[in-house]
């Protein structure tokens, strides 16, 4: 994913439009000082999420806005500001069929929206040794915008600040297509004196936690103690649970004559209730027998009377009663019926005497029954009892001291542990605070031969075919050439050389698909090498490096587009093939004078 520039307009009200449009893949413009280039690469900064706002002169007055119109994989978008300020607009345009174009704002932060096209979406960069953060439009910014006094300063390419090891970091990504990620942090002051007052923390629990271990005793003799009153405990769990096992089947052995007991005697009350039912009921057929018998015999001396007259009135007796009753038959029947109710009861009686005697035999039988049970469970109660006063005086110790001085030597177990603890915890801590700075070394394998390679040919396409070897000190994030560092070069070879890295750094990532914006700005590389009053040795003749370098740049075909803003003039032939935006400024008879259009 990478992002072409398309073209560069300014506006305001009843002002003409200021445009450049960018060439792809190479894009010149050139002209003499003070007509606009370099104002033309602060704009690109401002508008790609820069803080600083551009310059104000003569020409711009009046000029309110800016819009860059890139190009991202099928996407366009136009990137607007305010010259006053405020932060940047982001809209999608948009083509019609009919040709219309549309554009629709979109909410998404211009850094963002670089660093998702640029590949880096997600990546994480050291800020510093303790601190990791996502890469952000400053990192790419400050590799692929270079102006005039980056081309020509003395400073590390990562420049110097807060921001340097960030920007080192990003160097890499571009190197190696990988990000900080797995890069262990270092702690940060705030992060030391937190490890600090833990460690207090800490030790002041131990010394809490030591005051209440018992003296002159070890962990290994706590231990012990309380091995030996786990086995004591232990063996007596062990003896009661057999005891219990002795005592449950004794028990069951009791309940369960307990139950036949219970069953026996319900069964001997049952038969003694029957044998007093049966009693009272012989007793009412023997009084029935003999109030029977009673008038038997009060029907006999009936009929042995004489028949005499009632002494009061006189009446004879054959008058007064029913004369039915007065004959001899009727006594007969009634005493035949008063002998066949006898003789009943008798049978009844007698019936009822052999239930009687079957029911006094099984009352005698359960009360053997019932004393042989009440017997069993009294001898069984007996050994229920022995055993339990025998389970009493088996152990010497008392389980109740035993438990309490199980708890006790648990608890001390626990603060020697604690203690263990706690100095495991407070050597961690303090090899934490200890932790030595470590040297960042980042393997970049052969990313940084591929990158010396491509700066060397394009170094020896522009003429510097005298250079034996280019190396690149991915640490510095910089060229060697020869043996030697490019800031120690004077300020002309170190512009050409940066532009060289600019550019190989560009290729490289690009054609291995790693992070990267995809295009460079770069102002002024040729101008410090052509300054007539510059003492540095030029071994190389200007007009060599001159024609070579914009003969190559009309040939670059990429990876990835280049602008160039420059002041040296070009050759007819390379400015046919290149058609560089030339802006004559206010010395020059035809052409464009500079970025803003003179009214």
């Amino acid at each position: 994913m990478t992002i072409k520039l398309i073209s560069l307009v300014a506006t305001g009200p009843d002002k003409p439009e200021a445009r450049v449009n960018f060439r792809i893949p190479a894009t010149l413009v050139r002209g003499p000082s003070e007509t606009g280039k370099s104002y033309i690469r602060d704009c690109l900064w401002y508008l790609l999420g820069g803080d600083k706002p551009t310059k104000k002169f003569r020409e711009s007055a009046g000029y309110d806005s800016l819009a860059l119109t890139i190009k991202a994989e099928e996407d366009t978008y136009e990137l607007r500001r305010a010259h006053a300020g405020g932060d940047t607009e982001v809209a999608c345009l948009t083509t019609s069929v009919d040709g219309e174009v549309g554009r629709e704002v979109i909410d998404e932060e211009v850094s963002a929206l670089l660093v998702r096209n640029a590949g880096a979406k997600g990546m994480q960069l050291l800020r510093s040794r303790s601190k990791r953060g996502g890469v952000t439009g400053g990192d790419l910014r400050h590799w692929f915008l270079l102006s005039q006094p980056n081309m020509i300063s003395e400073d590390p390419t990562a420049g110097v600040g807060t921001n340097a090891t960030q920007r080192v970091a990003a160097f890499h990504m571009f190197l190696t297509g990988t990000d900080d990620s797995a890069i262990a942090l270092i702690k940060t002051s705030k992060e030391l004196d937190h490890i600090a007052g833990q460690i207090t923390g800490a030790e002041q629990s131990l010394s809490r936690v030591r005051a209440d271990l018992p003296t002159n005793t070890t962990r290994e003799e706590v231990a012990s103690a309380l091995e030996r009153v786990d086995e004591a405990l232990n063996a007596m769990t062990s003896h009661y649970e057999a005891r219990a096992s002795l005592l449950k089947s004794v028990r069951d052995e009791i309940l369960v004559e307990s139950e036949q007991l219970k069953r026996a005697e319900g069964e001997l009350t049952h038969s003694l209730a029957m044998v007093k039912r049966f009693q009272l009921l012989d007793e009412k057929y023997k009084s029935d027998s003999e109030r029977l018998g009673a008038t038997w015999e009060g029907v006999s001396m009936f009929q042995a009377l004489e028949e005499v007259s009632c002494p009061l009135c006189g009446t004879a007796s054959d008058v007064q009663p029913d004369p039915r009753q007065l004959r001899q038959g009727a006594q007969d029947n009634y005493r035949r019926a008063l002998k066949a109710e006898i003789e009943k009861i008798v049978v009844l009686r007698k019936g009822l005497a052999e239930a009687l005697e079957h029911e006094q035999f099984r009352v005698a039988r359960l009360r053997v029954v019932s004393q042989g049970h009440r017997q069993k469970l009294a001898d069984l109660e007996q050994i229920e009892k022995s055993r339990v006063n025998t389970a009493k005086y088996e152990f010497s110790g008392d389980p109740k001291s035993l438990a309490f001085r199980r708890s006790e030597l648990s608890e001390q177990l626990a603060r020697f542990d604690d203690e263990a603890r706690l100095l495991a915890e407070i050597e961690k801590l303090k090899q934490g605070k200890k932790r030595p700075k470590t040297m960042l070394s980042r393997d970049v394998g052969d990313a940084s031969i591929k990158v010396a390679d491509y700066a060397k040919a394009y170094l020896h396409a522009w003429g510097f075919t005298g250079i034996q070897s280019i190396l690149l000190n991915s640490e510095a994030c910089d060229l060697i050439i020869d043996g030697q560092a490019r800031l120690d070069f004077g300020a002309g070879k170190r512009a050409i050389f940066l532009a060289a890295l600019t550019i190989a750094v560009m290729a490289h990532a690009v054609s291995n698909g790693y992070p990267h914006l995809g295009f460079v700005v770069i102002d002024s590389p040729l101008k410090s090498y052509a300054d007539p009053k510059s003492k540095e040795n030029r071994d190389v003749a200007l007009s060599t490096v001159t024609d070579r370098f914009y003969k190559w740049l009309a040939q670059w075909e990429g990876p990835g587009q280049i602008i160039i803003l420059e002041n040296q003039e070009i050759q007819e032939e390379v400015k046919a093939l290149l058609e560089p935006l030339e802006f004559v400024g206010d010395g020059g008879d035809e052409g464009r004078r500079g970025f803003y259009p003179i009214d």
